[in-house]
Formats: structure tokens, sequence, C-alpha cells
């Protein structure tokens, strides 16, 4: 399935499932004119317990169709995050989310770039 949210070329998710709490996706960042496109393949696992929920992402080396020829940078990134449930506030429910990530863009990307694109990542 393609999806064009956040005006990005794509994102699908890959049919390569091992685990029922595994998933494989692929990504194609739109950047700037000039600049390629960057390409994220990665597999996303996760767990739950009472109140928490942890999700862990690593690159993976998979290859992606996506039903044309794109121009793209290969990146890859890891990370973590956790959501934990807070003690209600006022009857309202709460959570704080928790992410660590380390992301390497596949090449140098002008420091213009990265603060235009970096806050539309988060």
């Amino acid at each position: 399935r393609i999806s064009r949210e956040e005006g990005n070329p794509a994102r699908l998710e890959l049919r390569e499932r091992q685990r029922e709490n595994e998933r494989t996706f692929a990504t194609v960042k739109k950047m700037p004119f000039m600049l390629d496109n960057r390409e994220f393949v990665f597999r996303q696992l996760w767990t739950s317990e009472e109140g928490k929920v942890v999700v862990a992402i690593e690159s993976v080396a998979n290859k992606a169709d996506y039903g044309a020829s794109l121009r793209v940078t290969r990146g890859s990134t890891r990370g973590l995050w956790l959501i934990e449930d807070l003690p209600l506030s006022g009857g309202a429910k709460q959570c704080r989310v928790t992410l660590v990530q380390q992301l390497d863009a596949g090449g140098a990307i002008p420091t213009w770039a990265v603060d235009k694109k970096l806050p539309l990542a988060l």
C-alpha cells in the first residue's frame, strides 16, 4: 500500500512478516530541489505491558518495489520509542513519549535543508 503522507513520494509496508509484532516498512522522504530524495527501509518491532509500549526500529537491507523508478539515496536509522501511561490529571488520560533515534541520511545534506526537513520528521 502506497501512502503519500506528509507530501512524500512513497511509504509502504513490505509483506514479509516474520512475527505478529514485527513489520517492515519502506519510505521515501522528499528533499528540496537539487538533492536526491532519501529512502529508508526499516524493521519495526514492538512489545507492550501494563501501561507501557516499547517500539524498536532498525534499518534493513531489503529492497522495495515502488512500481516506478525513483531517484533516491538510501539512508539508515535505528531508534527506540517508549510510550508510558501517566497518572490521570483532571480526569484526562496522559502519556509520556520518549524517542531516541540515530539517522544517517546517506550523504551530505546542507544545514539549511536539515533545518527545513527535521521538524517535519518529528
